[in-house]
């Protein structure tokens, strides 16, 4: 049975069609995930199944008792709220008696002696005692705690806290209102990996319907059971998780490029036989000639935009960057001290630790955007620095009303890229802005597009040095994934601040995490870090400033062995698939040389010691890649 149905759902934002004749039902367990590029209308189709944004064509259907409760990525909440309060504003008994008892006890504070007061707080109580709400009052406290919001905060009204926390708390709302379905747009945005490793535990034991919008992978991957694609005015259905979507995707695209390949044999053979002439095209070819015609119209059918991200090349020196017992401070709190470390050029290091600890401060620090407080800090003299901060915002402040392909011609006219010179208008088709695009304000673009073309400005200036502040936050998977490629073949030293699991899996392999105002370095990635973690739970960094009550509790890390074997990395399933080429072509070597010595030949005994050292050197490469790919292999795909 569907909790939410879309029949003949259509949705259009003026020329651009966000879906069409979509169908789409959601049963009462699913769990259901949306991807798609940035402005693709993944978000409207959320608020579309919440009943919030009305439909052009088609009709939502959904029983009038079915709660259904949506986390936007800009949530309306009321400032004069405590966090208690505003936690408590969903729908359901417990938590209209939470609200009520909220009041009076306020009430009462300031008339401690009105007898009515007293009495309507008394029944309140009985009520409260009859339908479990003080139980709800808990869990509502647990779940502000376990999204980073202290005990401190939970009395603070709305108005007084940050951007962050303020979603952090419509976050724990949606989830304590434990509806019937339940819509999270980028939930993952603010919250710390421990957090996000909480909220992957919570849904999964979540009893309603989930429809979740997010750049976190992993979460998609582990949580989900089914992934809709949207994309060019389709919504696409594929059974699975997304890394049964990844297969089924891929196999879709080489079946597609192999239409494509055939479309192009049967076309240029139908060319040829259209240029011999009148004699050749009799009127009993009619038939043909308009087949000639549908084969000319389908690639543009069948075309696909893909993201091109790529940078000009700026030679590095032997050294990027140089730390020496730098310290860094906020006011009156330290936030790290004595940290040394020499930034090698081709370095692939990931910051991370909870929220608050100073890992965006290390990297102002770092940019210069902010003086150590102790310390010393250098650059090399051939580096030129690009910093991807949380706030791609500013182009909305600085750049609003100016015209996007205007913010990218500031920073150059033209660039070379791959040897080909670009202009500026080339560059943002390769980074996903059409022609008509460009010519829009930037304050028209979403939140995804705005960083997509924060990343464009940055890369138009060839850094060698790369400092990324979550950079995953409002980005597409899509352009997540060109953005690793990317990073994989880029020449210089990167410095990611992340929480996304996925992410620094895949892009770094030496994290520093926080611990005590220091930084621990650890030699592996994020997953290896966690298994290391789980061994020995003790050393774990815990949240910062942690309330007593979540001190007492195990840590969510101590859920990691339930996981299974640790998983392998990218860039381990990639060194092992080139394990597993390269080590018969090893094998063929071996055999070939060992042929040479043994057959025949003159006195070159020169030559003979030189194939002797050859053939020795090869064996023990060949031991070394066999005890690596036997170690890759045994890790869970």
């Amino acid at each position: 049975m569907s909790a939410i149905s879309l029949v003949g759902a259509a949705k259009d934002f003026g020329l651009r069609s966000l879906f069409a004749d979509l169908d789409l039902h959601v049963g009462e367990r699913d769990r259901l995930g949306l991807i798609g590029p940035n402005g693709a209308g993944k978000s409207t189709l959320l608020r579309v199944l919440a009943g919030l944004e009305p439909l052009d064509r088609g009709e939502r259907r959904c029983h009038a008792r079915t709660r259904v409760v949506l986390l936007d990525q800009e949530p309306r909440l009321d400032p004069s709220l405590t966090v208690l309060e505003q936690a408590f504003a969903g729908d359901g008994e417990a938590m209209a008696l939470l609200r009520a008892y909220a009041g009076v006890s306020h009430q009462l504070a300031l008339h401690p002696e009105d007898d009515q007061l007293l009495a309507r707080l008394s029944a309140l109580q009985h009520r409260m005692d009859g339908c479990q709400a003080w139980d709800l009052e808990r869990r509502c406290r647990e779940v502000l705690e376990r999204l980073g919001i202290d005990a401190a905060h939970q009395e603070r009204t709305i108005g007084e806290l940050s951007g962050g926390n303020r979603r952090r708390v419509a976050l724990a709302a949606a989830l304590v209102a434990e509806p019937e379905v339940l819509l999270l747009d980028e939930p993952t945005n603010h919250l710390d990996a421990e957090g996000v490793e909480w909220l992957q535990s919570y849904l999964d034991r979540f009893a309603g319907a989930l429809v979740l919008v997010t750049h976190d992978r992993y979460l998609l991957d582990r949580v989900t059971r089914r992934i809709v694609a949207v994309e060019r005015g389709e919504a696409r259905p594929y059974e699975g998780n997304y890394g049964t979507y990844l297969g089924l995707k891929a196999a879709e695209e080489e079946a597609e490029a192999s239409t494509a390949a055939k479309l192009k044999g049967t076309l240029r053979r139908e060319l040829a036989w259209l240029r011999q002439g009148p004699k050749a095209r009799s009127t009993k070819q009619k038939a043909r000639l308009q087949r000639i015609d549908a084969l000319l119209e389908a690639p543009a059918r069948q075309g696909r935009t893909s993201l091109a991200m790529a940078a000009t090349a700026r030679r590095i020196g032997k050294r990027a960057i140089t730390a020496e017992g730098l310290a860094v401070a906020v006011g009156e709190r330290t936030l790290l001290r004595d940290f040394s470390y020499d930034f090698s050029p081709e370095d692939r290091v990931g910051i991370i630790g909870p929220n608050g600890v100073g890992k965006s401060s290390l990297l102002e620090v770092i940019s210069g955007r902010r003086p150590p407080s102790d310390g010393l800090l250098e650059l090399g003299a051939t580096v030129k620095l690009a910093y991807f901060d949380q706030h791609s915002d500013v182009l909305l402040a600085k750049d609003g009303k100016r015209k996007v392909i205007e913010v990218v011609q500031e920073a150059a006219s033209r660039v070379q890229v791959d040897g080909v010179e670009l202009t500026a208008s080339q560059l943002l088709e390769r980074f996903l802005f059409p022609p008509a695009q460009q010519h829009q304000p930037v304050a028209k673009l979403s939140g995804g597009e705005r960083r997509r073309l924060h990343l464009c400005r940055l890369l138009i200036e060839a850094p060698n040095v790369l400092l990324l502040d979550e950079p995953t936050n409002d980005l597409d998977v899509h352009t997540l994934s060109v953005l690793e490629e990317f990073l994989d073949d880029f020449r210089g030293c990167v410095v990611v601040v992340s929480h996304d699991r996925w992410f620094l899996d895949r892009t770094v392999d030496r994290l520093f995490h926080f611990e005590d105002g220091r930084l621990e370095r650890f030699e592996g990635n994020y997953s290896s870090w966690l298994e290391r973690r789980a061994e020995s739970p003790a050393t774990a960094p815990g949240p910062a400033a942690a309330a007593p009550e979540t001190a007492k509790r195990p840590a969510p890390s101590a859920k990691v062995p339930a996981d299974g074997p640790r998983r392998r990395s990218f860039k381990e399933a990639r060194e092992l698939e080139r394990l597993e080429t390269e080590l018969p072509q090893l094998e063929q070597q071996r055999r070939e040389l060992e042929q040479h010595l043994a057959a025949p030949s003159g006195p070159d005994y020169a030559r003979l010691e030189e194939l002797t050292h050859e053939l020795a050197a090869l064996v023990e490469r060949i031991d070394a890649a066999e005890e690596r790919w036997l170690v890759l292999s045994e890790l869970a795909a």
